[in-house]
């Protein structure tokens, strides 16, 4: 089999994300060929991120035809932390929605375009020959993996700018999974990887402008060491999108699969 993923996003850098996907890859027991896609891209710059996603789809079209194709929507950002009415000038606010939800529809949309089906295609792949609606196989499958948080569905004082992007995120793929809900051809999935120990969390808490129970909440989780390693999260994330065992458009946080797995030992 031969399988594809581009990743935004890739915070560890180029290397230790190739290697990461590659061990996950061989626990899932998966054969065959994986080739994983980095690019380096400002995606606040549509000048910048239009040109390189038509390079790296136009690549990957070039090369033969895979079973799966991966899109792991992974890049974010913080935005300004405080209150709504201390937000910053249009112009910042404008660059951070770009960053985190323009380009990610962008880079969706243009995936769509060279890998998925177009609406008429859609419609007559999911005939039936006696014309009633029905799913239909088609040869490369695909998943698009927003990884998404907490703050998507729940607001949190102070955190507005980050709320905000991902709540809209989290709807866009959720009207993309109810888009291609009769066809098997595309995937969806939205992953919250838990409160993990990285640079946005230590700046959540070393900022000032955050509300005096969320840093102290922060400082705690650190102190106390349960926040969760990024690999260990990435881990089960890349598990359940190899699994391909979710419901297309779900919702999935981490501590659902860390209790999946668990049960899983314990019936062994």
């Amino acid at each position: 089999m031969r399988w594809a993923v581009l990743i935004t996003g890739a915070i560890r850098g180029l290397e230790e994300t190739t290697q990461l996907a590659q061990e996950t890859w061989r626990e899932a027991n998966t054969t065959g060929n994986l080739r994983v896609l980095v690019e380096a891209v400002d995606l606040s710059d549509s000048g910048d991120y239009a040109a390189r996603t038509d390079a790296v789809l136009n690549e990957l079209k070039a090369a033969d035809m895979y079973d799966r194709v991966f899109l792991v929507h992974n890049a974010g950002s913080l935005g300004s932390l405080g209150f709504v009415q201390e937000l910053p000038s249009p112009t910042e606010l404008a660059k951070h929605w770009e960053l985190n939800v323009t380009s990610v529809l962008w880079l969706t949309k243009r995936f769509l375009d060279e890998f998925g089906a177009s609406r008429e295609q859609d419609r007559l792949s999911t005939a039936s020959p006696d014309g009633n609606a029905g799913p239909k196989e088609t040869t490369t499958q695909l998943l698009v993996m927003n990884v998404s948080s907490r703050s998507a569905i729940a607001p949190y004082q102070t955190l507005g700018m980050y709320c905000t992007v991902k709540a809209a995120r989290e709807m866009h793929f959720r009207v993309l999974a109810a888009e291609q809900a009769m066809s098997n051809k595309v995937r969806v999935l939205s992953y919250s990887p838990g409160a993990m120990d990285t640079d946005m969390q230590q700046t959540m808490r070393e900022s000032s402008h955050l509300v005096p129970a969320l840093s102290k909440w922060f400082m705690e989780m650190k102190t106390e060491g349960t926040l969760v390693p990024t690999a260990t999260s990435s881990r089960l994330g890349v598990l359940l999108a190899i699994s391909n065992d979710f419901e297309t458009g779900r919702y999935v946080t981490y501590q659902e699969l860390v209790d999946l797995e668990k049960r899983g030992s314990r019936a062994e």
